[in-house]
């Protein structure tokens, strides 16, 4: 389990912090950027909502993942592989170094959709 899912699950009570699940993502990609959007005070204009989930789509982020993939230290080896597909818990897979660091079983449990 990666580090930051440990500090975000202890600051999810925080007012800038919003924890999202891939699953709900991927159900309901439009409601939940929705969701996101009035959380954070975005305003979206309805005539541009389709327009912006359309750019939210797993195949369009990862057809710009040059421009996307978050690396600001370099640990990626190839930023296309950031947008994957595949079981939790492959993520190590795509980083030249990983951590090991233990978390609390809140966060695996959400992680993992069993709580």
């Amino acid at each position: 389990m990666l580090w930051h899912l440990s500090d975000a699950w202890a600051r999810r009570r925080e007012p800038n912090v919003v924890l999202v699940h891939y699953d709900d993502l991927s159900a309901d990609l439009e409601g939940e950027t929705r969701r996101l959007a009035a959380r954070l005070g975005i305003t979206v204009a309805e005539a541009r909502w389709a327009q912006f989930v359309e750019a939210a789509r797993f195949e369009r982020m990862r057809a710009r993942a040059d421009q996307l993939a978050p690396d600001p230290v370099g640990v990626l080896e190839d930023r296309g592989r950031f947008f994957r597909r595949g079981p939790q818990g492959q993520a190590e897979s795509c980083c030249r170094t990983t951590s090991s660091t233990t978390t609390a079983p809140a966060p695996q449990r959400w992680r993992h959709r069993s709580w």
